[in-house]
């Protein structure tokens, strides 16, 4: 299956206007399953508090690993939103067998 499109969703964060759509930059090849484990990542990302600054863009890796690149206000932001991350995505490995992370960086 091949996405190469923004992906939008809706959200309702409090730090952004209530049913803001949320943009996701996807480019990669990967299976039903690599699109389902990303689609499920993505729902808890747009539920994140604070939100990323840009939108985040999506890479799988040669490794086969589904990587979220998000760009935060402040480091204190990019790192607290890669440990809320890295629990969804721990939870989402260990039912599908995909990793999908978070790249988090500030400024």
């Amino acid at each position: 299956m091949r996405a190469s499109n923004g992906v939008a969703s809706r959200t309702r964060n409090p730090r952004t206007r209530e049913g803001k759509a949320m943009n996701v930059e996807v480019a990669f090849s990967g299976s039903v399953k690599s699109v389902e484990a990303l689609a499920r990542f993505l729902k808890h990302l747009e539920a994140l508090v604070p939100q990323p600054v840009e939108v985040p863009k999506v890479i799988m890796a040669d490794d086969g690993i589904v990587y979220v690149k998000a760009r935060f206000a402040t480091e204190e932001e990019a790192w607290s939103a890669g440990e809320k991350m890295a629990e969804v995505g721990a939870d989402i490995v260990e039912e599908t067998d995909v990793l999908v992370a978070l790249a988090p960086f500030a400024h």
